[in-house]
């Protein structure tokens, strides 16, 4: 005989017995299965946990962040204004971009003040956009 263990909900644990057992949070399954181990358990039915968040998600590498300037980058990138020198060395230190900083959007905006062909649409693009693997891969390939 196989069992679930089911504590608060969640099954934290898979028995094979002898015996029946008569509990409420042993719930008899089919064979001694532990891919159920985390699995919620509810009116007779077990559900397999939500997928874990990706950390990476939202973090991008710089080449990739650049790239998505479009046809804006270069003029951002040689710009002769202090303080977009400031932002894109700031940027030059780091390893990715958060795109949900707050502080990145407030660079964004003050860039395309400077930089007029950084629009507004530019910049919503860049921070909207989700990152695809192909925007992350050497911080995945280093970190994660």
């Amino acid at each position: 005989m196989y069992y679930a263990q089911i504590t608060v909900g969640i099954v934290t644990g898979v028995t094979e017995t002898h015996n029946a057992i008569e509990s409420p949070n042993m719930i008899a399954i089919d064979s001694l299965d532990a891919s159920l181990l985390g699995y919620t358990y509810a009116a007779g039915v077990f559900t397999a946990p939500a997928a874990p968040a990706d950390p990476c998600a939202n973090l991008i590498d710089l080449g990739p962040f650049y790239d998505r300037a479009a046809g804006a980058k270069m003029a951002i990138l040689t710009s002769t204004d202090a303080t977009v020198k400031a932002i894109i060395g700031d940027l030059n230190i780091r390893k990715w971009v958060d795109l949900t900083r707050p502080d990145v959007a407030s660079a964004l905006t003050y860039i395309g003040s400077v930089v007029p062909a950084l629009t507004p649409a530019i910049q919503a693009a860049m921070l909207a956009t989700p990152v695809a693997a192909v925007e992350n891969l050497a911080l995945r390939k280093l970190y994660f």
